[in-house]
């Protein structure tokens, strides 16, 4: 195939002071096999005060200036802003480990018609990064590990949904699941190199262009049309996602005053999924705090986890559970007597 029949894929990144980690993103983008002349690579910049515009021009990005500007607008922005046939979303602390993976990706599109969003395999977490990398990786937070029980690491995420969901077709490229049955799981197709067909999600949900909320819920949308997710295999995404347990601390806690409050990032969050899952996750959330305070549950996860994952620092589900538990109570008694704190940008 020549490289002009490749269509054109658009790639958001969105930044803020990224500079630690965005080198080896946009690096990893231009030494993808697929043709770098159909790659439009789009940094929304957050009002970044140290060298990220620098590198971003280093590598011929198109830089869009939203300073101050909450991530979830950011990522909307970037979907208006697109115009090729496909959309990936990367963040500028993820970077592609597989130079196939975006020719990977398009040929699962290429070859099957009811294919609208490809993920990468999971993420890996980088020799030198800080150990909570690892449980947050692959969970997420305890919150999404108490709910949904799925990994996002590279060495499990496949490995599960074989087991979980109906998978309609495999080779050495991708697998495809037929996720369409009334067991949820979390797919954020607005991060970790994911995939969309950008054209089909334009022409289908129009009422994305005014709700940005609805970006995080892309696979949810696609799934009421009952199109088919693929996962891309050997594509891991290396994910260096906090510099410190003090900075994962404060990404939790932003995620429950977001969600408590329901900002537009909750509503994009575990507040905007609700409507698309069964009700037995919804009713299942009620128990989090119980399970927490159970000390006992959460305390026999950590271990279960930290021996089949040979890691000792999963052993931090333990108290981070206590520690979620603890925030969601206090800002819901906070919502029920009218006060509403300071919500900043995400992680702050």
């Amino acid at each position: 195939m020549s490289k002009f029949n490749y269509p054109k894929i658009n790639i958001v990144i969105v930044t803020f002071n990224s500079k630690r980690t965005l080198e080896l993103t946009l690096s990893s983008i231009r030494k993808q096999n697929y043709p770098q002349i159909n790659i439009e690579i789009m940094i929304i910049d957050g009002g970044s005060t140290d060298k990220t515009k620098e590198i971003a021009k280093k590598y011929n990005c198109k830089i869009i200036d939203k300073p101050n500007t909450e991530v979830i607008y950011r990522k909307h922005l970037g979907f208006i802003k697109s115009s090729g046939k496909y959309l990936v979303y990367l963040d500028g602390d993820e970077s592609l480990e597989n130079p196939q993976s975006l020719k990977m990706k398009y040929s699962a599109f290429l070859e099957n018609p009811l294919v609208k969003c490809v993920i990468s395999e999971g993420f890996k977490t980088p020799k030198q990064a800080t150990f909570i990398n690892d449980y947050s990786n692959e969970f997420g937070d305890p919150f999404s590990f108490y709910l949904y029980r799925e990994s996002y690491s590279d060495r499990f995420l496949i490995k599960e949904r074989k087991k979980k969901y109906k998978f309609l077709k495999e080779n050495s490229r991708y697998i495809i699941f037929d996720m369409n049955s009334n067991q949820s799981s979390l797919v954020e197709p607005w991060a970790g190199g994911s995939m969309i067909d950008l054209e089909y999600v334009k022409a289908t949900f129009p009422s994305i262009k005014k709700s940005p909320e609805l970006i995080p819920l892309l696979f949810y949308l696609l799934k009421t049309e009952g199109k088919l997710l693929a996962i891309t295999k050997n594509d891991a995404i290396i994910h260096d996602s906090s510099t410190s347990f003090r900075e994962y601390l404060k990404k939790i806690s932003s995620r429950i005053k977001n969600n408590v409050f329901q900002t537009e990032m909750g509503k994009g969050g575990f507040g905007g999924r609700e409507q698309f899952q069964s009700w037995p996750y919804n009713f299942k959330k009620f128990f989090f705090p119980i399970y927490a305070f159970s000390l006992l549950l959460p305390l026999i996860d950590s271990i279960l986890l930290s021996i089949s994952r040979k890691r000792l620092s999963y052993l931090i589900h333990f108290l981070l559970s206590v520690y979620t538990a603890a925030l969601i109570i206090y800002f819901m008694s906070l919502k029920m007597i009218g006060h509403r704190p300071k919500i900043g940008m995400y992680g702050s």
